[in-house]
């Protein structure tokens, strides 16, 4: 087993294919005989066929190999073909060396990401398929971690915006302080690092229905008022957290604790439900845990309320909240934080770049 092979062997090398072009036969059964052990294989005969082959396993393909001096057409034309629509593929000019100039100059044409004479060496040959087809796969998963990631951000964005409105006429209708900055404090806490891991939760939902999910809103939002004008617990600080983990420990959280550490209060759990408690907040389900989510918001406005500030912390736990007292600040009239809210795109930005 050569070194290059014993290195790599526990690489997927066969998760995407490649296409190989060539005009001459046992130049395509030579390379299929050498590499197909390696890797998952189309071909084709010029870049007529090429591109019918191309376009049937499109979302197959992550490395093109094609000659350049073929029937029809070219290897860089057919490249510059496919080079629009699938940038990410990686494509590989295979030319003679009397053809080295003609393919050097044409290689941006077709966003190539190499070219290699004929003939070639056959381990060098196969370190370039291999650094291809690992290349693909990483800018391939990245790229689309980072549209799930930015769809997950606008549905809070939009879903934010949502809420927004719905929670203008509660707080304009309620005695509580500061209603938009503990709204804003659970969407932080609940999208804190959740790129982690790359999977998807509830948050990265795909909302069918936006009307759908404003409808949800109001309906828990009714019953978040309901609860407010019934009475929040109130009290200490320390008193709040307390009731604060009785809420999260009511929506699912697990091994709740909370203590007093100085001037902070801790609160910790060994899960996490805050993903699901905004997701249901935002209108983004439709369980039976809308009352246990809105009793968590609930429980951080009566945090906010009484003068504290939450912030989430990295740490041992799943759940990690300091809870301690905030700054002192001149209150706005009922309502106003929240209406602002609705025109300030920083805010909500930051809320929810946690996501990123």
């Amino acid at each position: 087993m050569s070194d290059t092979t014993q290195d790599t062997q526990d690489y997927d090398y066969q998760r995407y294919a490649v296409l190989f072009v060539d005009d001459e036969e046992k130049i395509r059964k030579y390379f299929r005989r050498l590499y197909g052990d390696i890797f998952r294989i189309y071909e084709a005969s010029d870049g007529v066929e090429a591109l019918k082959v191309f376009n049937e396993h499109a979302e197959e393909i992550g490395v093109v190999v094609t000659d350049q001096r073929m029937p029809n057409e070219t290897g860089v034309e057919f490249l510059a073909k496919i080079a629009d629509r699938h940038p990410d593929v990686i494509k590989i000019l295979s030319t003679a060396y009397s053809d080295l100039d003609a393919a050097i100059g044409s290689v941006n044409k077709g966003g190539i990401y190499r070219y290699i004479t004929k003939p070639w060496e056959v381990s060098e040959f196969e370190v370039t398929l291999r650094r291809a087809m690992e290349f693909y796969v990483v800018r391939h998963e990245r790229n689309h971690l980072m549209a799930a990631k930015m769809g997950a951000l606008g549905n809070v964005l939009y879903g934010s915006r949502l809420a927004a409105f719905v929670l203008v006429p509660v707080a304009a209708g309620v005695e509580l302080k500061r209603v938009a900055e503990g709204v804003a404090a659970l969407v932080r806490m609940a999208v804190f690092d959740t790129s982690a891991t790359g999977e998807r939760g509830p948050l990265d939902a795909d909302i069918a229905s936006w009307h759908k999910v404003h409808g949800r809103e109001v309906e828990l939002t009714s019953k978040l008022e309901e609860k407010i004008k019934a009475g929040l617990p109130g009290g200490s600080l320390a008193e709040r957290a307390k009731a604060l983990g009785e809420a999260l420990g009511a929506a699912g959280a697990e091994g709740v604790e909370v203590a007093e550490d100085g001037d902070v209060v801790k609160l910790t759990a060994t899960s996490d439900p805050l993903p699901d408690i905004l997701a249901e907040i935002l209108g983004f389900s439709d369980s039976d845990k809308g009352a246990a989510a809105v009793g968590v918001l609930a429980a951080v406005l009566d945090v906010y309320d009484g003068g504290g500030v939450l912030t989430r912390s990295r740490g041992s736990r799943a759940l990690e909240i300091d809870c301690r007292e905030g700054k002192e600040r001149k209150e706005a009239a009922p309502g106003a934080e929240v209406a602002r809210w609705l025109f300030d795109d920083d805010l909500l930005i930051s809320s929810a770049l946690g996501l990123l």
